[in-house]
């Protein structure tokens, strides 16, 4: 068999196997060097914390889509779920610090009730999506754009769908492709345009398993694209988009939702000061959403985007200096959000 065709397979079966596995429980990691150091007590509890965690709505059982209550008591799992480690999107997202409506660390750590014990919580798509721009070709009436498109885990390649769009302004194009862990990608756009640029690219490697990235770069102009959050601060939650203007004299030029299979605009609903707010669909489609806000703060073009939920996520203790990752313990999930599997690890310091 082909070297090529054996990491596939190889690929293809470490992410059955991780995927089987973390549906009938999680696998707990514990630094080799320390395993003889740590009591099977501290293992056990640490994994029944880990799962009360994500098996548990938390109180009040809406905290994740309602603004100004007490979080008494932690837990990301949706208040209805009908399947082990179902999480709520807005639970989720209001642990990623870039959110507008987001809790801080002293309300979360108090709710879990531990202040003994550091804790950290990661959500990150099951594979990684890597974009490089290799080369551009520049026609009479469009440039032609060459990315590079690497889907792994581990190192490992990961046969994938690939479903890309390209957005400058309102304008939108979208190819599709399939790679086994590395392949390149066109996107062509009018020379007619110019300004920042994005190309979101999804990859699906099972139905339900799906990962992205988002890639900013210039088109027809010198200046290069924005640090993220420079003109437009985006919070979703709720299904509701909270775009915070950080410049007054900014015009928005379109707002849009990107999923798997679909891409359409979003409708404004009001405006409250500096932040205009739009209604985010509720979609069957087991994918994230990504939401793009395009526009112009006076000669200089913007594309700001935010996922839904907010991931990846790194919500909790640093582990550093005397609270260590060498004196911790790491209980890894597969977890479900609004259909779509991602992968939870939720580390704790030694009790």
């Amino acid at each position: 068999m082909p070297s090529a065709s054996m990491e596939t397979l190889l690929a293809c079966y470490i992410m059955t196997v991780l995927i089987l596995s973390s549906m009938v429980g999680m696998s707990v990691l514990v630094h080799p060097y320390l395993e003889s150091q740590l009591s099977r007590y501290s293992v056990d509890s640490s994994r029944s914390l880990a799962e009360y965690w994500l098996l548990n709505p938390g109180s009040p059982s809406d905290w994740g889509s309602t603004l100004n209550v007490n979080l008494t008591a932690f837990g990301l799992a949706k208040s209805n779920f009908q399947v082990p480690f179902d999480l709520d999107i807005d639970k989720v997202t209001r642990l990623n610090q870039e959110n507008r409506y987001r809790l801080s660390l002293f309300e979360v750590f108090t709710a879990l009730g531990i202040e003994d014990r550091a804790v950290r919580i990661r959500i990150t798509p099951i594979f990684d999506v890597d974009l490089n721009l290799t080369s551009q070709n520049v026609e009479s009436n469009s440039t032609v754009y060459t990315f590079k498109v690497s889907t792994k885990r581990l190192n490992l390649p990961v046969t994938a769908t690939l479903h890309c769009y390209v957005i400058v302004e309102d304008y939108v194009d979208a190819v599709t492709s399939t790679i086994q862990g590395e392949g390149f990608i066109e996107v062509e756009i009018p020379n007619s345009l110019n300004g920042t640029a994005l190309l979101i690219a999804f990859a699906r490697a099972e139905p339900r398993v799906i990962s992205f990235n988002v890639y900013s770069f210039r088109h027809n102009t010198s200046e290069g694209p924005n640090q993220r959050g420079t003109f437009i601060r985006l919070s979703p939650l709720n299904y509701t988009l909270y775009a915070e203007h950080l410049f007054p004299e900014e015009n928005v030029t379109s707002v849009k939702v990107f999923t798997y299979s679909y891409n359409f605009d979003l409708s404004k609903n009001s405006e409250e000061g500096l932040t205009e707010i739009y209604t985010i669909p509720k979609l069957l489609e087991a994918s994230p959403m990504i939401l793009v806000v395009t526009g112009t703060n006076g000669s200089r073009s913007f594309a700001e985007w935010v996922a839904y939920p907010q991931i990846p996520l790194d919500f909790g203790s640093s582990f550093e200096g005397e609270r260590s990752a060498s004196n911790s313990i790491s209980c890894v999930f597969v977890v479900t959000i609004n259909s779509a599997l991602y992968e939870c690890r939720i580390t704790l310091g030694e009790a």
